[in-house]
């Protein structure tokens, strides 16, 4: 067991938890550390000043002692809420379905200033308004890497082409070019559009994007498919998720 002790790194909070009487546990993604279980003590204290260090939905710069083994320390920290996101009970689904995906995906494995600054960023347009659902499903094709999931969406599986029109291939994880469409009579039959999506969203970089706005047949088939996917490869299906299932199933 190590202790690095007087530590500062960015950070978001993952995921929160009472731990005994006064304190809590804190799942918490790092810039330098990757994901650490961090313990602040006395916060559950009306005295405590160290509350906000616990929110959920917040991110910053913090200052602790890093454990190897076991819990971490959180000492202090400058922070900053997702306000919107805070106070919206559709909103907050969706980025505690994101944060719970983290925790799955990349466990133990050490997360690049990349990765970070990309979730973090989906984090925020979501909080600002954009699109919650095309972010997720954006950060839904993207965390397929970091699950050792690596469906071929740049060009067909069979013959390697890469323009024209495209179909999915569970079967053989990738998409499949018109010609070959034969080679799986279950393809997905999706719309172009949709594997247009599919083949934009591994790809983007969340800081180019300033708006989104996806016709609601397009986000439907997305949604299906994407959970297809993950049915089929990832076998990952949080509370969370299931949440927004039934969200989904309120607003029809």
């Amino acid at each position: 067991m190590s202790l690095q002790r007087n530590q500062q790194f960015e950070g978001l909070v993952l995921r929160s938890q009472s731990y005994r009487d006064n304190d809590q546990m804190v799942w918490l993604m790092t810039a330098d550390f990757g994901i650490k279980t961090f313990l602040i003590r006395g916060v559950k204290k009306q005295t405590s000043k160290k509350r906000y260090l616990g929110l959920p939905f917040s991110y910053g710069t913090y200052q602790g002692t890093i454990n190897s083994q076991g819990f971490s320390y959180l000492i202090d920290g400058t922070t900053q809420q997702l306000e919107q996101v805070s106070q919206d009970i559709q909103l907050n689904a969706y980025i505690t379905y994101i944060n719970d995906l983290i925790l799955r995906a990349f466990g133990s494995q050490i997360i690049t200033t990349q990765w970070f600054q990309q979730i973090v960023q989906a984090e925020k347009l979501i909080d600002q308004g954009l699109d919650p659902e095309i972010i997720t499903n954006i950060m839904e094709i993207q965390f397929l890497q970091p699950f050792g999931v690596t469906p071929n969406l740049q060009n067909c599986v069979i013959c390697g082409e890469k323009t024209g029109l495209f179909d999915y291939s569970l079967v053989l994880s990738g998409i499949l070019c018109q010609k070959h469409w034969s080679q799986d009579e279950h393809r997905l039959h999706l719309q172009p559009k949709v594997i247009s999506y599919l083949r934009w969203f591994k790809q983007v970089d969340l800081f180019q994007v300033g708006g989104i706005k996806v016709p609601s047949k397009t986000k439907l088939q997305l949604r299906k498919t994407i959970d297809l996917i993950y049915n089929d490869s990832v076998s990952v299906y949080p509370k969370s998720k299931k949440f927004i299932d039934q969200m989904y199933q309120w607003q029809v």
